[in-house]
């Protein structure tokens, strides 16, 4: 059996899902492979690591492979018997660029696991118990929207969830004459996974000193009474962006793509000086898109301190593209890579 676990991308709503916000993803159709069949003994075979691991103890490797122990952890956890498989994974998505890669390989893995197994786990639960993976077994404290996003996501729509309930709906991306383009910057700072973690933490701070539960009680009012200037800045960001996120829902029910654009363009600003996860080479990307007059909006998807910037533009990008690119290799000397992304439907299998 193989399945297909598409990786994801955020059209708008950055670091709002661990602080209770909202956000409005889309799966795309770059995958992560993974072929599965019954074993004798936990094996797992990752095609870009070109190395395999075999397991009998369910402990942390520290590799990518914890991804996919940590998966059978956790569906022991809820009760389901995991029997020993072998499992191969190949990805077309591309590590540390903001795309969710590791989302996609936990909801695989546990999908391709179900099936082998006989189980008709409900997709929501699929993407809690990868959301525990990746928090309680890997580390990272990242909220729901990557899970939710690969396991749920419909073909040709946003989802629009509400981290806080839970609740989400489809939202139609109607891109007649518009595209969505994802450019790797082809950086990925180190201080990446700290800092995160620690904006996590400033976020919990702000609402301690603004006497709040969660960032939904939380008026621009209350942030410009914070003192410190760094958790001020944190919370704005936060509050700032989960106005921008329901302005888009509303912008993208009228198709009006200019307003959606200069709405990315706001989340961007925000991001680099509110919660300051951009990067010089992220910034100069950014910079060159706004002069471009086919393009309607970009910003920094993902973490941050490099990764991917999403861009919104009109078909004749490639050619802005082209002209970006050679100015990028003449600053940083690194190559800039481009995809078209399409909205995909979540994660799903071909026996």
């Amino acid at each position: 059996m193989v399945v297909y676990s598409p990786g994801r991308a955020n059209l708008i709503g950055e670091h709002t899902d661990y602080n209770d916000g909202y956000v409005l993803p889309f799966a795309i159709k770059r995958y992560v492979k993974i072929e599965i069949q019954p074993s004798n003994v936990f094996k797992v075979y990752s095609e870009q690591a070109k190395r395999g691991i075999q397991f009998n103890k369910l402990e942390k490797t520290n590799s990518w492979a914890d991804y996919v122990i940590g998966m059978v952890v956790k569906l022991m956890e809820r009760g389901y018997e995991v029997r020993p498989f072998d499992m191969r994974i190949d990805s077309e998505l591309p590590m540390g660029a903001g795309l969710s890669s590791s989302a996609a390989l936990e909801v695989g893995a546990g999908y391709a696991i179900a099936r082998m197994m006989g189980y008709d786990i409900p997709r929501v639960e699929l993407a809690e118990i990868a959301h525990a993976c990746e928090v309680e077994f890997v580390g990272v404290r990242c909220g729901i929207m990557d899970q939710y996003t690969v396991a749920l996501a419909r073909e040709g729509h946003a989802m629009f969830l509400d981290t806080l309930t839970k609740e989400y709906k489809y939202v139609p991306l109607r891109l007649d004459g518009v595209k969505i383009f994802l450019i790797d910057s082809g950086v990925k700072h180190e201080l990446g996974n700290s800092e995160y973690n620690k904006r996590r933490y400033e976020c919990e701070r702000a609402l301690i000193l603004m006497n709040k539960k969660s960032f939904r009680e939380v008026s621009l009012e209350d942030v410009e009474k914070i003192d410190d200037d760094v958790l001020k800045r944190r919370a704005r960001h936060v509050v700032t962006e989960n106005e921008r996120v329901l302005k888009t829902l509303s912008a993208l029910e009228t198709d009006n793509f200019q307003l959606v654009g200069k709405l990315l363009y706001e989340s961007h600003y925000s991001l680099r000086d509110n919660f300051e996860v951009s990067c010089s080479e992220v910034d100069f990307i950014i910079s060159y898109l706004e002069t471009q007059p086919s393009v309607y909006g970009a910003r920094i998807v993902g973490a941050g301190f490099g990764g991917s910037v999403i861009v919104l533009a009109e078909s004749e990008f490639p050619e802005v593209f082209g002209h970006l690119k050679e100015k990028y290799w003449q600053r940083f000397g690194i190559e800039l890579k481009m995809m078209e992304v399409y909205p995909s439907e979540g994660v799903f299998a071909h026996e």
